[in-house]
């Protein structure tokens, strides 16, 4: 959602009626999601079948917190921010490739970098269990031609937008 807000990324509304996003992430706001469309007929459907049965009392703090985020996103240096993100994403896949792990479609053009660990002795949840120690976080995931358990995993995904907030550059 932060890349396409920036422009780094198309948008989904050409070719859907409803798109499905988080709230934190390239966002940067709080954990959350939305959900939107610009149908008014599906925006009525889906409110009555989310309000009040599975969603009610908002949180006011939460509900401020995604503000604030929704108003650094027009600030001109938010394009700037979604440069860098994309930018870190493909140096991380460089660098990674460089060193003998395969990147899932050969590299990346947003924000997300999926290792695959098809052709290594350890696997994906081994992956997130060292680099969680070592206080990174990432996920294990699944890749193509995946041979192991969802719950095990041969790859990780790593983003760039933690790091980039906290002034990562390429080099």
């Amino acid at each position: 959602a932060g890349l396409v807000a920036a422009g780094e990324h198309m948008s989904p509304f050409p070719h859907a009626h409803v798109v499905t996003t988080t709230t934190h992430k390239t966002l940067r706001g709080p954990r959350g999601g939305m959900i939107m469309t610009n149908d008014e007929e599906i925006a009525k459907k889906i409110n009555s079948a989310i309000f009040p049965g599975l969603q009610g009392g908002p949180l006011v703090h939460v509900i401020a917190a995604k503000a604030v985020a929704f108003k650094e996103i027009l600030d001109p240096k938010w394009k700037s921010y979604a440069k860098q993100v994309k930018a870190n994403a493909k140096v991380l896949a460089e660098v990674l490739v460089s060193r003998g792990y395969d990147i899932v479609s050969g590299g990346t053009d947003n924000h997300l970098v999926l290792v695959s660990f098809l052709n290594k002795p350890f696997s994906g949840k081994d992956a997130d269990a060292a680099l969680g120690d070592a206080g990174i976080t990432v996920n294990k995931n699944t890749v193509p031609g995946e041979t192991r358990s969802p719950f095990v995993t041969s790859g990780i995904r790593i983003g760039s937008p933690a790091l980039t907030a906290r002034g990562m550059k390429e080099k």
